[in-house]
């Protein structure tokens, strides 16, 4: 076999690896459930009616939107701290943006405390109000879930 064969048919190859690749990627993707979260499962376990379930959308959006903004706010925060590590940074420095990271966190678990007294404020009292306070016992786990893939 020549040199151009074998160049052509390596070719050919590649190009077909290449071709069912993108079309994995592209019909894999399509097939993947989104990741909603806990959101359906918590309108599930409490039972929402629909004003329910709107005015907890609502109360997502607001969470989401806090929570990403202190996400932002540790990201920049670690990315200063880490610089230091090139610029023989001082413990001082350190400390205190260690500190501040700290206080963002502390930020978003308040943050994730106040969601949920808004979700037991929109609850019923009541048989809706006994199944928010079941659903306290298991809210570390339902947001410790890695999304399927």
């Amino acid at each position: 076999m020549n040199k151009i064969k074998l160049l052509s048919i390596l070719v050919i190859g590649l190009l077909v690896a290449n071709i069912i690749l993108i079309v994995f990627l592209f019909l894999g993707r399509n097939n993947r459930p989104k990741h909603e979260g806990p959101r359906d499962e918590i309108i599930q376990k409490l039972d929402f009616t629909p004003e329910q379930t709107t005015a907890y959308d609502g109360i997502i959006l607001e969470h989401r939107k806090a929570i990403k903004e202190a996400d932002r706010q540790i990201m920049q925060l670690k990315n200063e701290l880490y610089k230091g590590l090139n610029n023989n940074t001082n413990e001082t420095l350190k400390d205190s943006l260690i500190t501040e990271i700290g206080k963002v966190q502390i930020q978003i678990e308040n943050t994730h405390y106040k969601h949920f007294e808004k979700i037991k404020a929109i609850c019923k009292p009541g048989q809706q109000m006994q199944k928010f306070e079941l659903l306290t016992t298991e809210i570390a786990q339902l947001f410790n879930r890695k999304p399927k893939q």
